[in-house]
């Protein structure tokens, strides 16, 4: 542990007052008595005295925040030095053991309020020395794709699979879940390789774990060792990924990879770690499927075999989100001849939520079923969105394996036709319902300018009116069975639980019916709605940690009345955060009212809630029919009426 002063920069005393990183710069330019900056900072990034601002904080009457995650991040940045955590995250993955170090009792304590992957996230951004490393974690949603499409490969159900750039074990986690009992992986950051340990051991428990910390490509831990299956997402754009030390290795069966194309050295390596007929899925940056530096091993893996799909995913999809990653699907070739066709998908015309995020839940059915009926030799066309192509066409001057490229060319004009026809038909019953929907919303009458009495949050709990439903650390059986899970940008984009649990995950109280779902992020702004009244596929379903589930008492509280006032704009206050805004429940707070109003503002409420879900259906199906009759228009497939 680091013998320092205590000291913490902007960021800490902004999550320490629970405001935003411009307050805090506010307050140093406003108030003369403000701690001045300690050595050991920058002008950019200046440190102060940890005692010296809470202190000051107390003196302007600024009670910190009593988050334990918060105080986590606390402690960490002030006593704890980044080579210290790999043994906090140790610490994790055994939590009986006792202790009395002030450290590893706020560790514990944040695992008790956020679980020990989002407590596992906290410890990673000290030990990488900060959130901004250039490191990409894998999206739970990608991750749990690409799992998914290793569960429908033709192959055997994968049991033993490899990660060779682990991360923070997000694949692993998910390869557990579809079944595989033997999870191996590596990484260069002993704090990624301890992370992922620890996350296995903790929420795979009955898996065998072997994770080893070290550069895969140059000091490879798991050499002359074949599994099912590889699940990875490897680095991108390595400069120094050792390619003269590496010119002759025997991995490099499909020619040796260009300095400037390390992501094929990881296509390679993840090959040779296949057994005969295993399977791959990586993801990759999309200039690896067109670079002309990489057109010699495109080429050969297509003549081999050995890759089988190229699907691309949407901006935003996952992190960089500017950036539309690929799936690369391999096989390692066996018996037999070499496969003769290629699947390419474009998933970038499918719907999407506002523009930012995929609608996973069609996305991942699309590609799942696609990437199943291709790998079982049955038809795999989805009109706009899949191709099934000849391998011999592809195998051109530029051997380009850009999925749009090549949907775009197999666009038949009779299903373009047909698809446009029917994208029109569902965006006229949308517009019905719309208006439908906002006929109830229409007539309002002008209050007098009414002044609420508040109640806090933390008052109704302990008066029994509300509880928060907390989570649940004891294990279920492997065979259980799975069940949805509703995460917190679910909430955020108006959609149904779109996770599944994990085998032997612990599931706590399932939602039920009338339950008050609120999202722990909000967006930059913090103005994203979030919350709701659990109805539909939310009952039964389990919460994700960035997912609050009140329960209130009807007879004292209603439900919608209680969901609308939580999730206005006027409980900012609750919100903390820099980048991503978090909700602090014990600060919200709802207006005193008797039982028959707040049914009155309930309703009112609730038919708000139904106008967003239509209003945001509507536009999706709008966007659709739009880039339907576009991509037919400029395909060729479709062209315009002629004007009277």
């Amino acid at each position: 542990m680091s013998d320092s002063t205590p000291t913490v920069a902007a960021a800490e005393i902004s999550r320490l007052a629970g405001v935003t990183r411009a307050t805090v710069s506010n307050w140093r330019r406003r108030h003369a008595d403000f701690p001045a900056p300690v050595p050991g900072g920058s002008e950019s990034r200046p440190l102060f005295d940890l005692a010296e601002v809470q202190q000051w904080l107390r003196g302007h009457g600024n009670t910190a925040a009593d988050s334990p995650v918060q105080r986590l991040r606390t402690v960490l940045r002030s006593e704890v030095a980044p080579e210290d955590v790999v043994a906090l995250m140790e610490f994790v993955a055994d939590p009986a053991s006792k202790t009395t170090d002030p450290v590893r009792e706020a560790v514990r304590a944040a695992v008790g309020e956020v679980g020990v992957r989002e407590t596992l996230t906290v410890l990673a951004e000290r030990g990488l020395d900060g959130p901004s490393t250039g490191i990409y974690p894998t999206d739970q949603p990608v991750a749990a794709l690409m799992a998914d499409v290793l569960a429908a490969s033709a192959s055997p159900a994968p049991r033993s699979v490899l990660d060779p750039a682990c991360g923070g074990g997000t694949l692993l986690l998910e390869a557990s879940r579809i079944g595989a009992a033997s999870l191996q992986g590596q990484d260069i950051l002993p704090v990624q390789a301890s992370r992922t340990a620890a996350l296995l051991g903790t929420l795979a428990p009955k898996a065998e774990v072997d994770i080893r910390a070290g550069d895969a490509l140059l000091a490879d831990a798991f050499t002359d060792l074949e599994f099912d299956a590889v699940l990875s997402n490897p680095p991108y754009s390595q400069r120094d990924w050792s390619a003269d030390e590496l010119a002759l290795d025997p991995r490099w069966v499909y020619s040796v990879p260009p300095r400037s194309e390390s992501e094929l050295a990881w296509v390679q390596h993840a090959i040779a770690h296949l057994q005969p007929g295993g399977t791959a899925v990586l993801l990759l940056p999309p200039a690896v499927a067109a670079r002309s530096s990489g057109r010699r091993i495109r080429m050969e893996l297509l003549r081999a075999g050995a890759l089988r799909a190229v699907i691309a995913l949407p901006p935003g999809a996952s992190t960089p989100r500017q950036v539309g990653l690929q799936l690369w699907i391999l096989r390692r070739p066996g018996q037999g001849l070499p496969k003769d066709t290629l699947l390419f998908a474009d998933t970038t015309r499918l719907p999407n939520h506002g523009g930012e995020q995929p609608d996973w839940q069609i996305l991942a059915d699309t590609v799942v079923k696609a990437w199943r009926a291709f790998d079982k030799g049955d038809d795999a066309t989805v009109p706009d969105v899949t191709a099934v192509v000849r391998v011999m066409d592809v195998l051109d001057d530029d051997v380009d394996l850009t999925p749009a490229r090549h949907v775009r060319a197999a666009v038949d004009p009779d299903n373009a036709s047909a698809s446009a026809h029917a994208a029109i038909a569902q965006l006229a019953d949308n517009l019905t319902e719309l208006h439908a929907v906002a006929d109830t919303v229409r007539e309002w009458d002008a209050a007098p300018g009414t002044v609420w009495r508040y109640v806090a949050v933390g008052n109704l709990i302990a008066g029994k009116a509300v509880r928060i439903v907390t989570s649940s650390s004891e294990a279920v059986p492997d065979d259980a069975p799975q069940r949805a899970v509703l995460t917190g940008h679910d909430l955020l984009n108006s959609r149904a639980p779109s996770g599944l649990t994990a085998p032997g995950a612990p599931v706590g109280d399932l939602i039920e019916e009338g339950d008050v779902l609120v999202s722990r992020l909000r967006d930059d702004h913090g103005a994203a709605q979030g919350t709701r009244v659990a109805e539909g596929p939310d009952i039964g379903a389990v919460p994700a940690p960035g997912v609050l589930v009140f329960r209130t008492d009807p007879t004292r509280i209603d439900p919608w009345f209680f969901a609308g006032f939580i999730g206005s704009p006027d409980n900012a206050a609750a919100m903390y955060g820099t980048t991503t805004i978090r909700l602090d429940p014990a600060r919200l707070r709802i207006p005193m009212l008797p039982l028959p109003a707040q049914k009155t503002y309930g309703a009112a409420f609730r038919r708000l809630h139904h106008l967003r879900v239509t209003a945001h259906t509507t536009a999706t199906a709008a966007r659709h029919a739009a880039d339907l009759i576009a991509t037919g228009l400029t395909a060729g497939a479709l062209e315009p009426t002629k004007e009277a």
